[in-house]
C-alpha cells in the first residue's frame, strides 16, 4: 500500500529529526548541560555554612522537647523565670534536634543546599523549551540563588521558604489553564492578543488546594512565616474569586463557594497549635511592634552584593512585565506587588519574592529577550552539547573543593563567635547568672546552661519568652540611648546598669563590637575583668572572684587578658570537652588546621 503524500512528508520529518544532529537527542544533550552549569554556580550561592546564631538554641529547645515536652514557660533565663512562652517553631527545632542527633550538621548543610537547589530549578521547568534560547532562563535562576544566599542558612526559617514552594507548586497545579491569562473585562490591553476567558470552573485540579490546608497545619506548627502564607494563599485565591465573579456571575457561584470554603478551611486549620487563637494574637502583636535590634527585619539600604542583587532582581520583574509580549495575570500581579512591597521593607521577605520571580516572571523575561533579540523562537539554536558539557567540566574542577569544604563542615568562626572566651569559662568552671550579648546568648545555653547550673539575662528569643522590661535592659547596656536601634517602651531615662543589679548576676560575657557595653563596664564599680581577647570580654563580681578569700577567687595569674586577634575556626558545636586532665579536648583546640590557640598575640 502506497503512502500518502501527508504520510510521506511525516515519515520525512521523522527520518530528518533522527539524523539531523541539531535535533531532539543533541537539543537534550545541552538543556542538560545548561541545567548541570547552572546548578553548579547556583550552589555555590545556596551553600553558606556559617553557623546561625540561634542554631544551637533551636537544638537544645528541640532536644528538650523530646526529653521532657513542649516548655510553657522560659527556659534557661534568670529572669522571666514563669514567663509564658509562645514558641512559634516547635516542629522546625524538633526536626533540627533530630537531624543534628542523626545525619549531623553536614547533613542538614547537605539538605537546605538541595532544597535551594530545587528552587533554583523552577525557572528551567516554567521555559520548557529553555535548551534554544537558555541565556534569560540561567540569568533568572542565578538572580534567585544570589537572592537566596543571605537567607539560607541551617535555622527555621527555611521551613516557611520550603513550604512557600510547595504552595506555590500547589497552586501551579490546582490552576491549571486558569492562571497566566487576564481574566477580567476590564483593561482588555492587558490580554495582549491571547482569549481571556480560559477558566474551567469544573477543573478536577482546583480541588488539589484542598492540600493547602495540611500544609497550612504543618507551616503553623513549624514557624512564624506561616502567617505569610496563609496571607498569600487568601488573597491569591480572593483575586480569584473576584475574576470569576466578574467574569460569569451568578454561573460561577459553585466555584466561589468552593474556594471561600477553602479560605475558611485553611484559616482553621491554623489554630490547631500547642496556643490556639493565642499563638495569632502574640503574632499579630509582635509584628505591629518595630525591630529594629534585628537587622533581618531592616529595609535593603546598603551597596552591598545583596542589595544589588535584590534591585537587579525587581528590575527584571517590573521590565518583563511591561515589555512582555504574554498576557498579564491580575491575580499574580496583586500578589506580586503584595510580597515586593514587604520585601522591600523588611529584607528576610527577598526570598519569598525571589520564588515567585521563578514560578510566574519567567515567562515572562523569555518573551522580552525574545523580542529584544528580535529573532523567531523557533530559529534559536542550542548550544553544542560538547561546548555545554565542557563548561560543566570546567565548572566542576572549580567548584569540586569548595563545594566539598562548603558540605563538610559548619564553621563556627573564632572572630564572630566567642569560643576562645567559652574555652576560658569552661577551663575554669565559671557558671552561675550570666548577661550575654543576645546574639551569642543561645551559643552560651548550649554550652554552659544545658548542665543546669547556668542561666542567661536575655536570648535571641526575644518577645516570645521575655517581657519588654528585659528586653529594654538588655537593650540598655547594650546599645544605650540609641533610638535608631532601639523600640524602647520603659518609662524613665535609659538606665545601662540596672541589667547589672537585675537578678543579682555573676558574669557579664560581652561582645567588643558592642563598644557601649565596654564602656559600661570599665566606668562601673564591683565589677573585675576576667578574660579579654579581640573579640570578648568576660568580668566577674569583684566580691566572689577578686576577693581572696572568696570558694571562687580566681588569681590574677588565672586570668587572661590580652588583645589576641581570634582567626581560625571550629566545627559547630564548638561546645568545649574535657579530658581527664581537665584540659580543653583537641576537637575544639584544632580548628582543621587553622589554628590551634585562643589566638594571636
Amino acid at each position: 500500500m502506497g503512502l500518502s503524500p501527508a504520510n510521506h512528508q511525516v515519515l520525512e520529518n521523522v527520518q530528518d529529526s533522527s539524523l539531523n544532529p541539531n535535533t531532539t537527542a543533541p537539543r537534550s544533550w545541552s538543556a542538560w548541560a545548561i541545567v548541570a552549569a547552572t546548578m553548579l554556580a547556583a550552589a555555590i550561592a545556596v551553600s553558606p555554612n556559617g553557623a546561625d546564631p540561634d542554631l544551637w538554641g533551636h537544638v537544645q529547645y528541640g532536644r528538650d522537647a523530646l526529653q521532657e515536652g513542649l516548655a510553657r514557660t522560659t527556659t534557661y533565663s534568670y529572669t522571666a523565670n514563669g514567663y509564658r512562652w509562645i514558641n512559634h517553631e516547635n516542629l522546625s527545632e524538633l526536626a533540627l534536634a533530630i537531624g543534628v542527633d542523626t545525619i549531623g550538621p553536614a547533613g542538614l548543610l547537605v539538605l537546605k543546599t538541595l532544597l535551594g537547589l530545587a528552587i533554583c530549578l523552577v525557572p528551567f521547568w516554567k521555559a520548557k523549551d529553555f535548551a534554544k534560547n537558555p541565556l534569560p532562563v540561567v540569568v533568572v535562576s542565578l538572580l534567585i540563588a544570589v537572592n537566596l544566599t543571605n537567607h539560607w542558612n541551617v535555622r527555621p526559617q527555611l521551613f516557611s521558604f520550603g513550604f512557600f514552594a510547595l504552595l506555590l507548586l500547589l497552586i501551579e497545579f490546582a490552576f491549571t489553564g486558569w492562571q497566566g491569562h487576564w481574566n477580567l473585562p476590564w483593561l482588555t490591553s492587558l490580554r495582549r492578543g491571547e482569549p481571556a476567558d480560559a477558566l474551567s470552573w469544573n477543573h478536577r485540579w482546583v480541588k488539589l488546594m484542598w492540600l493547602a490546608v495540611p500544609l497550612c497545619f504543618l507551616w503553623t506548627n513549624t514557624h512564624g512565616g506561616f502567617m505569610a502564607g496563609v496571607g498569600v494563599l487568601c488573597v491569591y485565591l480572593a483575586c480569584r474569586m473576584i475574576e470569576a465573579a466578574t467574569m460569569h456571575r451568578w454561573k460561577a457561584s459553585g466555584m466561589l463557594r468552593r474556594l471561600a470554603l477553602m479560605i475558611v478551611v485553611a484559616l482553621l486549620a491554623t489554630l490547631i497549635n500547642p496556643y490556639s487563637f493565642g499563638l495569632h494574637q502574640w503574632l499579630l502583636a509582635a509584628l505591629g511592634e518595630p525591630r529594629p535590634e534585628i537587622t533581618e527585619w531592616h529595609p535593603l539600604y546598603s551597596l552591598d552584593m545583596f542589595s544589588i542583587a535584590f534591585v537587579a532582581m525587581v528590575g527584571v520583574i517590573v521590565l518583563s512585565l511591561t515589555f512582555s509580549r504574554k498576557p498579564l495575570d491580575f491575580t499574580q500581579i496583586v500578589v506580586l506587588l503584595l510580597v515586593a512591597a514587604q520585601a522591600v521593607m523588611h529584607q528576610r521577605h527577598a526570598p519569598f519574592l525571589a520564588m515567585l520571580c521563578g514560578f510566574w516572571v519567567t515567562p515572562h523575561v523569555v518573551s522580552v529577550w525574545q523580542r529584544v533579540m528580535q529573532r523567531a523562537y523557533q530559529s534559536e539554536k542550542s548550544p553544542h552539547p560538547a561546548i555545554a558539557w565542557g563548561v560543566v567540566v570546567i565548572g566542576g574542577m572549580l567548584f569540586a573543593l569548595p563545594m566539598f569544604h562548603r558540605l563538610s563542615v559548619m564553621p563556627v568562626y573564632r572572630d564572630t563567635y566567642p569560643v576562645s572566651a567559652m574555652e576560658f569559662l569552661d577551663e575554669h568552671n565559671l557558671h552561675g547568672k550570666t548577661i550575654v550579648s543576645y546574639n551569642w546568648a543561645q551559643y552560651f545555653i548550649a554550652a554552659r546552661c544545658s548542665a543546669g547550673d547556668s542561666s542567661v539575662q536575655f536570648d535571641g528569643r526575644f518577645r516570645t519568652c521575655y517581657p519588654q522590661a528585659v528586653v529594654d535592659r538588655h537593650f540598655d547596656f547594650i546599645l544605650g540611648d540609641e533610638p535608631s536601634m532601639r523600640n524602647r517602651k520603659l518609662a524613665g531615662p535609659v538606665d545601662p546598669t540596672a541589667a547589672l543589679i537585675e537578678g543579682d548576676p555573676k558574669l557579664v560575657l560581652l561582645d567588643r563590637g558592642q563598644p557601649h557595653s565596654e564602656h559600661v563596664m570599665q566606668e562601673v564599680t564591683g565589677w573585675t575583668l576576667l578574660y579579654q581577647d579581640s573579640l570578648a570580654q568576660i568580668w566577674g563580681r569583684s566580691d566572689l572572684f577578686d576577693e581572696p578569700q572568696s570558694p571562687e577567687y580566681l588569681a590574677p595569674q588565672q586570668r587572661s587578658i590580652s588583645n589576641a586577634e581570634q582567626i581560625g575556626y571550629v566545627a559547630w558545636p564548638a561546645i568545649p570537652k574535657h579530658d581527664g586532665n581537665n584540659h580543653p579536648s583537641s576537637h575544639l583546640a584544632r580548628a582543621n588546621g587553622t589554628t590551634t590557640t585562643r589566638g594571636q598575640p
